[in-house]
């Protein structure tokens, strides 16, 4: 059982074999909220010890979310938790079913400290120069960075991305503020095809709207060849489990403007908006490929679920992209 809490993008296996990827920050007090991301089979990444994984999900829709959770249902239903602060089931395996933890800045501290042992254009020697590259631009201290993904598991094949995370919000912000104003041959920002494609498939958007979030990507790209992303984890969490209540008012459709996005590079992803209709104050989702690429001053025609957030601070409302109730109907639109 871990002694210390977990926080987002850290990892946990079990005796299944499964390999579990912390979702956020807000748990119950014996469980954690989590993906299932491998478990083991034929694949192309490889433990020291010799053990082959596959991933579990073969993308982050809601439809696969749902075939997930019934895998996990149907194998370990004490790994299903019905958590009332959102109404729905969720995964979320109790602390006493980990038999070892992965935490995103120990691999970091990990892998800095044997830089110089790490083989010249190894994937983990990237991550290091990746983390000093922006260390030194940046000004972020080593300290703040976690790894997460294939490397923190240490299953990473040669065509692997690297997945970094930085700790604390002032140094996230200065790694978005570093990245979207780099200018170094090394790093080229932007995504391909693909990332395009399946935002195009999840939230039924123009690809002249799709191709536009596209270009405003900013924590993903290439670092001297390799793939890399960047995501942040708050110094701490924003709020215990229980302190909020998220009750669903069914999907609707409605015109959101951005108003803020300092929150849009966390778990989850949130927009501060201005709504008319419904009184909606923030635009939520757990869609990595929605991080960072609305701005203040778009106007969006969504449909999503709408949330009423009951707290002791009162009631509030918020648009929730990539719920269960919306796979299939969710939609984003770009307004003139």
């Amino acid at each position: 059982m871990v002694q210390s809490p977990l926080r987002d993008k850290d990892y946990f296996a079990t005796k299944e074999g499964w390999l579990l990827s912390v979702l956020g920050d807000v748990h119950p007090k014996d469980r954690v909220w989590s993906i299932l991301k491998y478990v083991e089979g034929p694949g192309p990444w490889r433990s020291p010890d010799g053990r082959t994984y596959s991933r579990a999900m073969t993308d982050y829709s809601v439809k696969e979310v749902l075939r997930t959770l019934d895998y996990v249902r149907s194998v370990r239903p004490d790994y299903v938790y019905h958590d009332p602060t959102v109404g729905n089931e969720v995964i979320a395996p109790p602390l006493t079913s980990i038999i070892k933890a992965f935490r995103t800045k120990d691999r970091a501290s990990e892998l800095i400290r044997s830089r110089c042992s790490l083989p010249e254009g190894s994937l983990e020697r990237r991550a290091v120069e990746l983390m000093e590259w922006l260390a030194d631009r940046a000004e972020i201290p080593l300290e703040a960075f976690g790894v997460t993904g294939s490397i923190l598991l240490g299953i990473a094949h040669r065509d692997s991305d690297v997945d970094l995370v930085v700790h604390g919000e002032v140094w996230v912000k200065s790694a978005l503020r570093t990245l979207s104003e780099c200018g170094d041959d090394k790093l080229r920002l932007g995504v391909g095809g693909e990332w395009v494609s399946q935002l195009r498939s999840q939230l039924r958007m123009t690809r002249e709207d799709a191709e536009l979030l596209a270009s405003r990507v900013v924590n993903k790209g290439e670092f001297e060849g390799t793939r890399f992303s960047l995501f942040g984890v708050r110094e701490k969490p924003a709020q215990k489990h229980g302190e909020i209540r998220y009750v669903s008012k069914g999907i609707v459709e409605t015109v959101v403007e951005i108003r803020g996005d300092l929150d849009s590079l966390y778990t989850p992803v949130v927009y501060t908006v201005e709504e008319k209709v419904f009184g909606v104050e923030r635009l939520v989702t757990y869609y990595g490929r929605l991080a960072g690429v609305l701005r203040p001053g778009d106007r969006l025609s969504i449909r999503a679920k709408l949330e009423e957030v009951r707290s002791n601070r009162g009631v509030s409302y918020q648009l929730l992209i990539g719920s269960y109730e919306g796979s299939g109907v969710e939609s984003l639109k770009f307004m003139g």
